[in-house]
């Protein structure tokens, strides 16, 4: 029984989608200097290579087809070594990317609407690599199904990796035939019909990868029950296909940090695994700091690290400055590993994440690639990604909640929940929001939320009307074209304190509405022109007209709570480098939200934290981090750590101890029922922990 998945924090791939012979060759493809680079690379897992994306096969095969270049049982040779050295055996199996499948047997291929072969990188010129695409409907799935038995019973891995999972868009017979015995009409084949049935064709692909990999953990758990599952950008799946993984693994969509919170928040506390295949460039190395700092923002956001690169030469032979710069980071992870495991992090802000959000309301038909749809996400994640951004930024502590795991209990731990283009609100969550804020909570609402139904028809008024003390009239895109869409008159609010006193500009769209009672913090000013192909003003974007009663801006009590509401894209602007909107949420932070855990500091966008309870040993574990290392391209100066506060009542303070890089003692000062305790400076990643 292997649980090594739980407690691995330094895995490694070595990326070799290899080609047959002439083009790579593995003549010297030498277990013993794998060996060695393992060794020197420090590493705890490792990801093996058992079939890739060319379809070729590295082990002893009777259903596939195997690399012509080897010489041996290539995964055969290699298990045994990491026995040796207790380092987890991860298998590597790509679903759906395979040159050879489609190519032997073209009846497997995924079909486009024209009746072609799918082909991985098609539609983009700049596409180095344009594998063949399997559709797994078809006699493919014996085939994967098949070797993937074979795998776990000659082998025994701990660890089970599936890459290009989802399923792709497929208009072959079976999948024609299957659509619409599900859906009573034909799977639409023009873009129109693709945008209007957006949500049934989403929901059939989901279930389609969905049944795929039950029938895998069916068939593969009955050879071993304790094989643990995974597949590649398993956080961007639906949570019914979330919950039925042993773990998630996700490659990073947003950097590191971000994409770090993002896996550890959707995997349901089930050992989540990012991996970045950036950090390293072989052959034109990056900076020793880089690799340091990727690995210590993964591990800082409670993941376990993982990398992957290309070290690997033609003939099988590898780059040995890989492993070295590898082994160093990784070396730096061993010194506080103990510090990441039976953890809790603390947060005192929610941001609300939706699956089926980005499906109900989108701007092109589907993405027929699977994996180009999983990593795209829409509407929805754009804002998501602007509060993770603007949270990150104001240095309060926060985290990402998937809705359907958003209970009314679970709200009350926070102090503000914020809804980032929620198209849709579900009648529960919107009850549970209604208490949430009459007990006292405060809700930030940005963008069009709660302006659709289930279906992603209009609703004649915002499902949170009453809490927000506003209805809904239209959405006006008039001045769409300008990019800047309209401006904001300001009042004196103590909201706007750290704005410039300006007309602050809105990106895209508004929302026109009327008061039912809410306080309006600011009002809308349409440009001076809409800029057309004859209607300009200057070089710029047309510049701020007559102002308008038009409310921008809005707070409402209700009973002891408060709603903050946005009729704009608030959340997406600061995805698009609006300036202003980090200064405007700090002002509301500032008035609405008494901190737990705060980090005071000047270099906000140079400094991360985040803060972890460990009730086990009473103690709270604190990442701090410094950018600069990717900032300045390896450069890694020494930057103040700020000023820590903490404002935890139930938490009496005992002391606080730097644990890495080194360990010393720090003092603190008890002000105004506050803890403050100055950091020290920081180059690349700093742990203390807080006893209480």
């Amino acid at each position: 029984m292997s649980k090594k998945y739980k407690e691995t924090f330094r895995g490694y791939l070595v990326d070799n989608h290899s080609p047959d012979a002439p083009v790579v060759t593995l003549e010297h493809l030498n277990a013993e200097e794998f060996e060695r680079f393992f060794l020197e690379s420090n590493i705890n897992h490792l990801m093996l290579y058992c079939k890739d994306h060319w379809g070729n096969s590295y082990y002893d095969t009777n259903i596939g087809k195997l690399h012509n270049g080897l010489k041996e049982d290539w995964v055969g040779r290699i298990v045994p070594i990491l026995r040796k050295h207790d380092i987890e055996f991860n298998a590597y199996y790509c679903f759906e990317y395979d040159q050879y499948a489609p190519t032997s047997h073209p009846e497997w291929a995924t079909r486009m609407r024209n009746g072609e072969p799918l082909i991985c990188g098609a539609q983009n010129p700049d596409a180095t690599a344009k594998w063949g695409i399997p559709c797994y409907e078809t006699g493919y799935r014996a085939y994967v199904l098949g070797q993937l038995k074979e795998i776990i019973e000659k082998y025994r891995p701990d660890s089970l990796f599936i890459d290009i999972f989802g399923k792709s868009l497929c208009y072959c017979d079976v999948c024609r035939r299957q659509f619409k015995e599900k859906y009573g009409y034909e799977l639409p084949e023009n873009d129109q019909g693709l945008m209007k049935n957006n949500g049934d064709i989403v929901q059939f692909l989901d279930h389609q990868a969905e049944e795929m990999l039950d029938e895998v953990k069916d068939t593969l758990k009955k050879i071993d029950p304790d094989l643990a599952i995974t597949v590649n950008f398993a956080s961007h799946y639906p949570k019914e296909i979330r919950d039925k993984l042993d773990y998630i693994f996700t490659e990073p969509w947003a950097g590191n940090w971000l994409s770090g919170a993002y896996a550890r928040d959707t995997s349901g506390g089930k050992y989540p695994q990012l991996g970045p295949g950036d950090v390293s460039q072989v052959y034109n190395y990056k900076n020793d700091a880089v690799y340091e700092l990727a690995a210590a923002e993964i591990a800082a956001q409670g993941c376990r690290v993982f990398m992957y690169s290309e070290p690997m030469h033609y003939d099988g032979s590898l780059d040995f400055t890989e492993a070295q710069k590898i082994g160093k980071a990784y070396r730096e992870v061993e010194k506080f590993e103990s510090c990441l495991k039976d953890r809790e992090l603390l947060a005192d802000i929610a941001i609300i994440q939706s699956d089926s959000a980005d499906s109900l309301i989108i701007e092109h038909p589907v993405i027929a690639r699977s994996i180009g749809r999983a990593k795209e996400g829409g509407l929805h994640r754009k804002a998501l990604l602007g509060a993770m951004q603007i949270c990150d930024y104001s240095k309060y502590t926060w985290q990402v909640v998937p809705e359907l795991e958003l209970s009314l209990s679970k709200m009350k731990q926070y102090k503000m929940i914020i809804l980032p283009n929620l198209f849709y609100i579900r009648s529960e969550l919107k009850h549970d929001l209604e208490e949430y804020v009459k007990g006292g909570g405060c809700i930030f609402v940005s963008g069009e939320t709660g302006t659709y139904d289930q279906n992603g028809e209009l609703l004649e008024d915002f499902a949170l009307s009453e809490m927000q003390g506003c209805h809904f009239i239209r959405k006006n895109t008039k001045y769409q074209r300008n990019v800047w869409s309209a401006y904001i008159t300001q009042t004196n609010g103590e909201v706007w304190k750290y704005c410039e006193k300006t007309t602050p500009p809105v990106w895209h769209y508004i929302l026109e509405t009327e008061s039912a009672g809410a306080n309006i913090l600011g009002t809308f000013r349409f440009p001076a022109v809409e800029l057309t192909d004859t209607q300009w003003v200057n070089w710029g974007y047309p510049l701020p007209g007559k102002e308008t009663a038009i409310p921008a801006v809005y707070q409402n009590s209700y009973g002891r709570g408060t709603v903050l509401q946005c009729c704009f894209a608030f959340f997406d602007m600061q995805t698009e480098e609006f300036a202003w909107v980090k200064k405007f949420f700090q002002g509301v932070l500032e008035k609405y939200i008494a901190p737990s855990v705060y980090l005071d500091t000047e270099n906000k966008n140079i400094l991360e934290y985040t803060c972890f309870d460990r009730k086990s040993s009473n103690e709270l574990i604190l990442h701090e981090l410094s950018k600069m290392a990717e900032i300045a391209f390896g450069d890694t100066p020494a930057i103040p750590g700020g000023e820590l506060i903490l404002n935890i009542p139930d938490k009496q303070i005992k002391a606080v101890q730097m644990f890495y890089p080194e360990n010393k003692e720090i003092t603190f000062i008890q002000k105004e029922g506050r803890i403050r305790c100055r950091l020290e400076d920081v180059r690349i990643h700093s742990v203390y922990k807080i006893k209480y």
